[in-house]
């Protein structure tokens, strides 16, 4: 059974071009992970200061590892810098049998 993590980040004002480069370049590398099935990155369209990422993981532990190279790498850091506030990490199980 998989898992999906719905990551929310309060971009602070006049950072959210800076952000969506970020990810730009950093979700192609993950999608390539071992056990990444899709990885989703979405901006509000009530507040365009919120963007928000959708992942579906083979397995929790998948994803932990795609958290830990981000650390490694500098990039959470630099997605860090462009927040107002902490993200919000929701995990889902991902049912089968539907």
């Amino acid at each position: 059974m998989g898992i999906t993590c719905v990551s929310e980040f309060p971009c602070a004002p006049g950072k959210i071009d800076e952000l969506i480069a970020i990810f730009h370049k950093s979700l192609p590398l993950a999608r390539k992970l071992n056990g990444c099935e899709k990885i989703y990155f979405s901006i509000s369209d009530n507040n365009p200061n919120v963007a928000v990422t959708f992942e579906i993981w083979k397995s929790k532990k998948d994803q932990e590892k795609y958290i830990m190279e981000l650390t490694e790498n500098g990039t959470l850091s630099q997605i860090q810098l462009c927040l107002n506030g902490f993200p919000k990490f929701n995990f889902f199980n991902n049912l089968d049998n539907f």
